[in-house]
C-alpha cells in the first residue's frame, strides 16, 4: 500500500511554518496531493496542516554599482562606508577597499544574489545566540517583514545583560528562598501583603503582563511576549528598589516579616520571568534557573499560571473624554456605580477645563473603561 495506519498518527501536521514562496508553492502542492489521496481512500484527512504561519522576510540595505562589463555588482553593507543626508537617511556610500562610490538601492529581502545577508555566526560570536534570537523575536511580529538593525541587536544584548547582572551577581536572597522552598516555584502564600502596597502593585502588574504573554504566545506574537517579559523584569526591579525604603515600624519582627514577604515576591516574579523568556532565550534562562536553585530543568517547568487574585484591585483607572477626545484619566472604586462615576467626572478638573462652561448634553459611562462627556 502507498500508506498504512501510521499516516493517521502523523497527519495532519500540527503547525506549518514557511516563507511566502513555500506558502504559495509547497503548500498548494501538498494540499493537492492530500485531497487526491483522500478521494482515493488512502487518508481520512482533508488538510495536511492544522495551522499555518507564513513568516515575514528579513530585509537589509542593498548597495551596488555597475561593473566594467556593464553588469551590476552587489556588495554587503558591512563592506560599505555609508553616507547619510541631512535627515539621517542613507543616500549612498563608498566601498571600503577602493573608496569608490556605490549606489544605494533601499531595503530589500536578504539574498545571496544581492549580497546583503548577515552571517548569524558573527552576531553569535559577539553577542551570543540568545541575543540574536531575542532581537529577531522582538523586532517585529513573525508574519511581518523585519528590517535588520545592528542597533537593535545591541538593545537586545543590553536587556539580557541587565537580567544576567541582576540574577547572577545579585542572587543570594532568591537562591536562599529556593533552598528554603526546596526549589518549589508555585503556591506562594502571602499574609497581610496589603501592608506593603508596592509588592501588591508589583504582583498585579507582573501577572497582568503574564496574562498578555500567555495570550500572545498562543497567537505566536512573540514580539509582545518579549515586551511582556520586559514589563515583568521592570516590576521585579521596582519591587527590589522600593523594598529598600524604611518600614514605619521599629519592631524587629516587622522588619523580618517585610524581608520575608519581599524575597518571596521577588522569588515568584523571577520564576515567572525566566519561564516566559525560556522559549526565546533558552541558554541564559536555563543557566540562571539552575544558579538560582529552582527545582529541575527549566525545559521541563510548566508555563507560569496567572494569579487572578493578584489581578484584582479595589481601584481602577478609567479614561475621561470630552466629545470623544481624550482629556485624561481618573481613579475610581472598582465597584463604582454609573451615578458615582458620572458625579466624579462632572467635578474632575480636566472636564471642567475642557467643558468651559458649556451645557452638558449627556454623559456616557462605559464601566471599567471610560466616561465621555458630550457638550
Amino acid at each position: 500500500a502507498m500508506v498504512d495506519e501510521r499516516v493517521n498518527y502523523w497527519l495532519p501536521v500540527d503547525q506549518y511554518i514557511g516563507g511566502i514562496e513555500h506558502a504559495i508553492l509547497h503548500l498548494l502542492y501538498s494540499r493537492f496531493w492530500t485531497k487526491v489521496m483522500r478521494d482515493l481512500g488512502l487518508v481520512k484527512i482533508d488538510e495536511p496542516f492544522a495551522k499555518l504561519l507564513t513568516q515575514g522576510m528579513v530585509l537589509n540595505d542593498i548597495f551596488s554599482r555597475k561593473s566594467e562589463s556593464a553588469g551590476i555588482e552587489y556588495y554587503n553593507p558591512a563592506e560599505i562606508d555609508i553616507e547619510q543626508d541631512a535627515q539621517g537617511r542613507i543616500s549612498g556610500g563608498k566601498l571600503k577597499v577602493d573608496g569608490k562610490a556605490v549606489e544605494y538601492g533601499g531595503m530589500g529581502t536578504m539574498s545571496k544574489s544581492k549580497m546583503n545577508g548577515v552571517d548569524p555566526q558573527a552576531i553569535i560570536n559577539e553577542y551570543g545566540a540568545d541575543t540574536a534570537r531575542l532581537f529577531m523575536m522582538f523586532t517585529s511580529p513573525p508574519e511581518q517583514s523585519l528590517e535588520w538593525s545592528d542597533a537593535g541587536v545591541g538593545g537586545a544584548f543590553r536587556f539580557l545583560r541587565r537580567v544576567w547582572i541582576r540574577f547572577y551577581n545579585n542572587s543570594i536572597f532568591i537562591r536562599q528562598v529556593s533552598i528554603e522552598r526546596e526549589g518549589r516555584y508555585q503556591d506562594y502564600k502571602y499574609l497581610d501583603l496589603e501592608r506593603l502596597p508596592h509588592l501588591v502593585t508589583a504582583r498585579r502588574e507582573a501577572h497582568a503582563a503574564l496574562k498578555q504573554a500567555t495570550y500572545d504566545m498562543g497567537q505566536q506574537q512573540f514580539n509582545t511576549v518579549v515586551s511582556a517579559a520586559m514589563k515583568i523584569y521592570n516590576c521585579l526591579i521596582e519591587s527590589i528598589e522600593k523594598s529598600l525604603e524604611p518600614l514605619h515600624s521599629r519592631d524587629p519582627s516587622s522588619m523580618e516579616w517585610k524581608r520575608c514577604q519581599t524575597t518571596n515576591v521577588q522569588h515568584e516574579l523571577t520564576s515567572i520571568l525566566l519561564r516566559v523568556l525560556a522559549p526565546i532565550t533558552p541558554h541564559i534562562s536555563s543557566y540562571l534557573w539552575k544558579e538560582l536553585k529552582f527545582a529541575g530543568d527549566i525545559i521541563d517547568a510548566p508555563w507560569p499560571e496567572i494569579d487572578l487574585v493578584a489581578l484584582d484591585q479595589d481601584e481602577i483607572a478609567i479614561v475621561i473624554q470630552v466629545n470623544g477626545k481624550l482629556r485624561g484619566s481618573m481613579t475610581v472604586a472598582k465597584d463604582s456605580t454609573r451615578d458615582a462615576i458620572e458625579s466624579l467626572a462632572r467635578n474632575h478638573p480636566n472636564i471642567e477645563k475642557f467643558v468651559a462652561g458649556q451645557p452638558i448634553k449627556k454623559i456616557v459611562v462605559v464601566p471599567g473603561r471610560l466616561v465621555n462627556v458630550v457638550v
